[in-house]
């Protein structure tokens, strides 16, 4: 009886039994098994309509597995891509405000050297005017010793 069924395997039209030992390029291809579409009690070689819907579910299964598989690749792909312009644009703000704070740091400086610049100048001419004021205070001082000297008339004759 077994006989029988092997050779009704080898029978059926458009089977190849090559195919159970070569490798094969569809990978829908080991989705279900060739030995399940035919029927155990019936060696007849008629094809089980079960085992047919079954795999036709997995072929579905895998398939709208492989379709998710694609969006969600197609999604990173996208959320990468948006992610990498994101960090662009931002690489660029950082860039500008860069910029933006040499040019403003360069005119600090330019502003700071002017004050400093200013400063000592400020500090030159106080000195000047501390030294001019120490000369007229000691000849105010000067002038008064010689006043009260002249109201006491103990002192060096004025020359007229």
């Amino acid at each position: 009886m077994q006989q029988n069924c092997v050779a009704n395997l080898a029978c059926l039209p458009g089977f190849d039994f090559t195919s159970f030992f070569l490798p094969q390029n569809d990978p829908h291809i080991y989705d279900f098994n060739p030995l399940d579409m035919i029927d155990p009690y019936n060696c007849n070689g008629s094809i089980a309509i079960s085992s047919m819907s079954a795999g036709t579910v997995d072929n579905q299964e895998g398939r709208s597995n492989d379709e998710r598989k694609k969006r969600r690749l197609a999604s990173n792909r996208e959320s990468a891509k948006r992610s990498r312009v994101r960090k662009q644009r931002r690489l660029n703000d950082l860039s500008s405000q860069v910029a933006e704070l040499l040019d403003t740091n360069q005119r600090l400086l330019i502003e700071l050297h002017h004050m400093i610049a200013k400063h000592a100048h400020i500090v030159r001419e106080n000195a000047k005017l501390r030294e001019e004021a120490a000369d007229l205070q000691k000849r105010l001082n000067e002038m008064e010793v010689e006043e009260s000297e002249a109201a006491t008339g103990t002192g060096t004759p004025e020359v007229a």
